[in-house]
């Protein structure tokens, strides 16, 4: 069975990271502290398959309407891809519904194909690369998505 529930920085903990993904995390600082900070700066949501956390994802709120999404997936994402995808972008079109949002962007890393492809799917465009910008150095790939209110 798979479910969203809200966030907690508890969730972190327990993501089995792939091994990818913790590598650029933990330059960024411990995942603990991450996670506090992130639940701390917009609405968020962590996906469950049976009883294991597959992935944590959300929006940091730079200003008024506009939001940095954020995702964090485990391994147990792996066995649930369909799903977790339909979920995650069952997530972001209610982040334009119910919290305000009119802009949310995304930064990947532009060799991960299945992370483009992944921001496609949530209904983001490529707005440009970003050399350097991540804290591993690579280049990413800015995504956007604009959806205001009539």
């Amino acid at each position: 069975m798979i479910r969203l529930v809200p966030f907690l920085p508890e969730h972190a903990a327990m993501l089995e990271l792939r091994p990818g993904a913790a590598a650029v995390l933990n330059r960024i600082g411990p995942r603990k502290r991450l996670a506090r900070t992130y639940a701390a700066a917009g609405p968020a949501w962590t996906l469950l398959w049976s009883d294991d956390v597959a992935a944590c994802g959300g929006v940091v709120r730079f200003w008024p309407g506009v939001g940095e999404l954020w995702c964090w997936t485990g391994a147990p994402a792996d066995g649930c891809g369909l799903a977790f995808a339909r979920r995650t972008r069952l997530a972001v079109n209610g982040l334009f519904r119910t919290h305000g949002f009119h802009r949310l962007q995304a930064h990947v890393r532009l060799d991960d194909a299945r992370a483009r492809r992944f921001a496609r799917f949530l209904g983001l465009a490529p707005e440009g690369e970003c050399p350097g910008y991540g804290p591993d150095g690579a280049t990413y790939q800015l995504y956007g998505r604009v959806q205001w209110r009539q």
